[in-house]
């Protein structure tokens, strides 16, 4: 709507500049706004919305180095990683820009051999983001897929594949987002150590950090990627991550700098984040200090939450697992619908993929009706099935009743379908 306009005269007084004001426009997030049950980005927590609407504050200054120095001591600990040991990541970009984070600092292309662990997508956006640092994109990358949708990667063939070639670096996704599947880290990980110990472990924990099991240093990973706006509970703009001090002697003693990337180079960020989780304010690239806050808001929201009896990240994960649990149980056993993951047992716990007849009309129905999720995305069944995300506040916080609202709406979508069909 026009509010007015302003007129600026130049001393030619035929020449009339005429500039127009328009009415501002933001964003409704009341109470009638739909609840976000997609894969991330997620619900936040309204303490968490404050610490990113502060003002500004310079990038050095002591108070943001303090938050920043809190920030990377407690997502050591929500990887249950060494108080000391290697290093944590919190870089501005998304998860996506982990993906390089491996390649231009783990990847020496002259004569690494690459193992990738493939459930879906994101799994294979990763391959694609590693290939490209191989100039002929030639066979020293090697994928080895699940056999269909839903599927995880049986662990004999992935032992075969090990004693078969010597490989500097193995890749898999915990949580594909595609699937809803989740992979046994912790197994792979011991057989990786067992059958080929010189092999760096490099894993996507975008959809798993926050919400699935996740031990660093015990399970003796090398690199973990992720993201601000899944599990966590903050904003996206954050590419988060944990990285061992045996990667980071790989980084400076065995790649190039015409090898990697001037952003995603190991050897400018990591003295940054070095410095500020000592207490001491450096400079690379300035830094979102709102994001940077608002993600110590969240973690400080992490390790404080108690469920049954524990405290902190397990206490987290734990809550996940059951709310995960019982809301798959509900969509098999009461609603009769299909899950996309073969089994309980290698199904994540932040998102469930679901098929259903008729994926566009069922997305509207919950939109609706006040929630809001989303559609398929692996290139062989995204026109047959949904996702819905279960993570965070809405997981973990019940007086919500996202979850239980949602399990609601979505038996009355499917209801609606069937009456449809009928007809």
């Amino acid at each position: 709507m026009l509010l007015g306009k302003l007129l600026l005269r130049n001393k030619n007084p035929s020449h009339t500049t005429t500039f127009t004001r328009r009415q501002i426009t933001t964003m409704s997030l009341s109470k009638d706004h739909t609840k976000l049950l997609i894969p991330g980005p997620i619900t936040l927590s309204t303490e968490v919305i404050a610490a990113l609407g502060q003002q500004s504050v310079s990038h050095t200054c002591p108070s943001f180095t303090t938050s920043f120095k809190d920030t990377l001591k407690m997502l050591r600990q929500v990887y249950v990683a060494h108080e000391a040991r290697g290093m944590p990541l919190v870089i501005s970009g998304s998860g996506t820009l982990g993906f390089d984070l491996v390649g231009s600092n783990l990847i020496n292309p002259a004569k690494d051999q690459i193992l990738l662990l493939s459930t879906g997508f994101f799994s294979d956006e990763f391959h694609e983001a590693i290939s490209t640092y191989y100039v002929d994109n030639s066979n020293q990358v090697t994928r080895l897929s699940a056999a269909n949708a839903g599927d995880s990667i049986p662990l004999n063939k992935i032992e075969s594949e090990l004693q078969n070639k010597k490989y500097n670096l193995i890749v898999m996704t915990q949580v594909d987002t595609s699937t809803g599947v989740l992979l046994d880290i912790e197994k792979i990980a011991a057989l990786v150590h067992k059958v080929s110990p010189d092999t760096l472990i490099a894993v996507d924990t975008v959809c798993s950090l926050g919400c699935e099991n996740i031990q660093f240093d015990k399970w003796g990973l090398d690199i973990c990627i992720s993201a601000s706006q899944k599990a966590i509970g903050a904003p996206p703009g954050l590419s988060l991550g944990m990285v061992s001090d045996r990667a980071i002697l790989k980084s400076e003693t065995d790649i190039t700098s015409r090898n990697g990337s001037y952003y995603t180079s190991f050897k400018k960020w990591l003295p940054i984040l070095e410095a500020f989780e000592s207490g001491k304010p450096a400079y690379f690239a300035t830094p979102p200090v709102q994001l940077i806050d608002s993600l110590r808001v969240a973690l400080e929201q992490i390790l404080q939450f108690s469920y049954k009896g524990q405290t902190g990240i397990e206490a987290r994960v734990n809550k996940h697992k059951d709310t995960s649990d019982n809301f798959k149980t509900c969509i098999t056993d009461k609603l009769g619908q299909q899950l996309v993951s073969k089994t309980l047992d290698n199904s994540a716990h932040g998102l469930t993929a679901i098929y259903v007849t008729n994926p566009p009309s069922v997305i509207s129905y919950m939109q609706q009706h006040g929630y809001t999720i989303t559609g398929g995305i692996h290139k062989d069944i995204k026109s047959k099935y949904v996702r819905v995300g279960h993570m965070g506040v809405s997981a973990c916080d019940d007086s919500l009743n996202d979850i239980s609202g949602c399990l609601s709406t979505l038996s009355d979508a499917l209801q609606q379908q069937q009456q449809q069909q009928q007809q």
